[in-house]
């Protein structure tokens, strides 16, 4: 019979977006209680170690962390199990690389390169709006941040732009049609587009109907909808690659055999 919180995480059971090889290891760190669910988080030890190749070994990337080298929204983290999550910005002020965590296309997390003026913003999706005591007004938003007497006019689900090296609020984006968005869960994962339509179900889900840069449509949960601009042109931030335009299976299966072929040719001439 189980006594208190797991502690331990088999690598088999780990999430799929962290792409970890099954036959590397038996565990896989389990993330901290902190900002980002489990299940939606990538723990620090694999950004140090698998995704960015700076250490080779969990012992090595405990010896950079530990020396306050990775710094998560401008703050340093000495746990090497530290979870950051969507619109994290992780930064090595020795080597200048800045990166902020966002998903691809197909739903796993991809670090993406960014510049120094970016890297000092973040977006964040509000989740609550409270009175808490002495009628103060509250936010929290999708990391766990909180803000006293916020603007007025910012609603449940808006996006707010926030300097996280002084902890303000800069900008607002309201969730409305016509907002760029991007899917935050479910089966579209990791794509952009425009939001079309709002399907309000009292009592059950509300669904958003969003359509990407090439025409294409797709409905999600609206809790899925993470909104980043207020038009197509005003989007703060750095996307992905393919900037979240789903590709045809088809033709993503063809431009891997044509790579195929063409490095096999390569061999073969090399090896003449």
């Amino acid at each position: 019979m189980a006594r208190g919180p797991g502690k331990h995480l088999k690598r088999l059971f780990a999430p799929k977006d962290w792409m970890l090889s099954k036959l590397s290891g038996v565990f896989a760190p389990r993330p901290r209680s902190g900002p980002h669910k489990l299940r939606e988080c990538l723990p620090l030890l694999v950004i140090i170690r698998n995704r960015l190749k700076y250490a080779l070994s969990a012992r090595e990337a405990q010896m950079i962390v530990r020396q306050k080298m990775v710094n998560i929204d401008s703050r340093p983290r000495t746990d090497t199990k530290y979870p950051a999550g969507f619109m994290d910005v992780v930064e090595i002020p020795r080597s200048g690389d800045r990166f902020r965590l966002l998903y691809d296309v197909k739903g796993r997390f991809n670090m993406v390169k960014i510049g120094e003026a970016e890297a000092s913003i973040k977006l964040c999706k509000v989740q609550k709006l409270f009175t808490t005591t002495g009628r103060t007004p509250m936010l929290v938003t999708h990391d766990g941040r909180r803000f006293r007497f916020p603007n007025p006019k910012i609603s449940r689900n808006d996006t707010i732009v926030v300097n996280h090296r002084d902890g303000k609020i800069t900008d607002q984006i309201s969730f409305k049609v016509g907002a760029v968005a991007m899917i935050t869960g479910g089966a579209n994962r990791g794509r952009v587009g425009v939001v079309q339509n709002i399907e309000r179900h009292p009592g059950s889900f509300d669904i958003a109907h969003v359509k990407d840069q090439i025409g294409n449509e797709f409905a999600t949960r609206l809790r899925n909808v993470f909104v980043i601009g207020k038009s197509a042109d005003s989007v703060p931030i750095t996307l992905p690659k393919l900037s979240g335009v789903k590709p045809n299976p088809i033709a993503e299966r063809e431009e891997r055999l044509i790579a195929a072929e063409t490095r096999k040719s390569k061999q073969v001439r090399k090896h003449k």
